[in-house]
């Protein structure tokens, strides 16, 4: 197997920038934790091509963390397609599906990232990995290695966990969103959740009309009430939950529309079959609307959309904790979705929005926010303030800042 770093541009970005949306004491709380790291090299590696909100969040923690005086670097871990598969298939198994990785693309997998992992010895004096595809270059480093495992691997597969406990070993602490994602035979884990960046394009305050001229070129009929949903088109989210809760909505109020905002990678031939699954299973309604990145659906189209959206529906199988019910909620829009996975996290039931399995009880919760605009308004407005207050990019930063700073201490 192929495999090689790519270095990433990161600019610095003052805190006090941060000051007027997430307030002076977070930017105190930011530039407090950074003293700590002072002078200490911080190596961030992500894997190419993996999904999940990895490359948004270090595309907004890592100029704020080097605006804070953290010596900050931010490398791409990229390989040919063996690699990449073996890549994908642990992060199935950490999800609870089927690894299927055989045991020679498995040997090869961690020569290629044990060899990487030693040719960045003496770079770095803590290697953060992101993404189960870069873990292997834990092998190779000397430097302490913490791990950001952003997916919920509670009950990952058997043979996954087996092969990647060694590796989990060489590091010294390992990050999660929540520590229920942790399997039980993690140790050292600890809790810090990501955050999104205020200050992206796709999170910035709009001009009133700006979200109307966005969108309508899109088709979306602004004159009518629409829900979102914001999807990777992987097999692991669940359009077909939303579409079947919509359609028993649409009974109860006519005008309800349906947007499916499908983040589609061209190069993934798996993501087109989902789109075209998708697009058959709601061919029989008209006002079920799928735009996909390739009709050039992008970060200021699905902003403007979570903008004028009555509710986001976040509905996936097993997700793990998603950045995108944090844009909704930071735009005002109140969020609908499952009860059993983590976006409880995210989300207070009957507060912030509503939760339920149960495509009855979505249905009925999305035609109440419809029919109730203030409740939406409230709720929108609530969730604003939960997200400025502990899912900033300012909170995250903080948060990951505070455990590096132990694990440096330890070391």
């Amino acid at each position: 197997m192929v495999a090689d770093l790519q270095p990433m541009a990161v600019a610095p970005r003052a805190p006090g920038d941060y000051a007027p949306v997430a307030g002076g004491r977070a930017v105190e709380a930011v530039q407090d934790a950074a003293f700590a790291m002072k002078g200490v090299r911080v190596l961030h590696v992500s894997a190419a091509g993996a999904p999940g909100p990895v490359p948004e969040f270090l595309g907004g923690m890592l100029p704020l963390a080097a605006g804070a005086g953290v010596e900050v670097e931010w490398r791409v871990l990229f390989g040919d397609p063996d690699l990449r598969r073996v890549a994908a298939g642990l992060e199935h198994g950490l999800r609870g599906g089927e690894s299927a990785i055989a045991d020679d693309d498995w040997s090869s997998w961690c020569d290629a990232c044990e060899r990487i992992g030693r040719g960045l010895n003496g770079a770095s004096d803590l290697v953060v990995l992101h993404d189960p595809g870069t873990l292997g270059l834990a092998a190779g480093l000397d430097a302490p290695v913490v791990w950001r495992c952003h997916l919920d691997a509670l009950v990952a597969e058997a043979e996954a966990l087996s092969r990647l406990a060694p590796l989990v070993e060489c590091c010294a602490l390992v990050l999660l969103p929540d520590e229920s994602f942790a399997p039980d035979d993690w140790q050292n884990t600890r809790a810090a959740a990501p955050g999104i960046d205020p200050l992206d394009p796709r999170n910035l305050e709009l001009e009133a009309r700006l979200p109307g001229r966005v969108v309508r070129p899109l088709g979306v009929d602004l004159e009518r009430p629409f829900a979102l949903q914001v999807v990777q088109l992987d097999r692991w989210d669940d359009p077909h939950t939303a579409i079947e809760a919509f359609r028993l909505a649409k009974a109860e109020d006519a005008e309800l529309q349906l947007v499916l905002a499908g983040l589609l990678d061209p190069a993934a031939s798996e993501n087109w079959h989902a789109a075209k699954e998708v697009s058959d299973f709601a061919a029989a309604d008209d006002d079920v609307l799928l735009l996909t990145s390739y009709e050039g659906l992008g970060s200021l189209e699905v902003g403007a959309l979570q903008r004028l959206a009555r509710a986001v529906l976040e509905l996936s199988l097993r997700e793990g904790f998603d950045l995108a019910p944090c844009e909704a909620l930071w735009k005002r829009t109140p969020v609908l979705g499952g009860a059993d996975g983590a976006l409880h996290l995210t989300v207070r039931d009957g507060v912030d929005g509503f939760l339920a399995d149960d495509p009855n009880i979505l249905a009925a919760r999305l035609v109440e926010l419809v029919k109730d605009p203030g409740l939406a308004i409230e709720m929108g407005r609530s969730g604003r303030e939960r997200v400025r207050e502990r899912f900033l990019v300012t909170a995250a930063l903080e948060r990951e800042l505070r455990a590096l700073g132990d694990t440096v201490k330890s070391r």
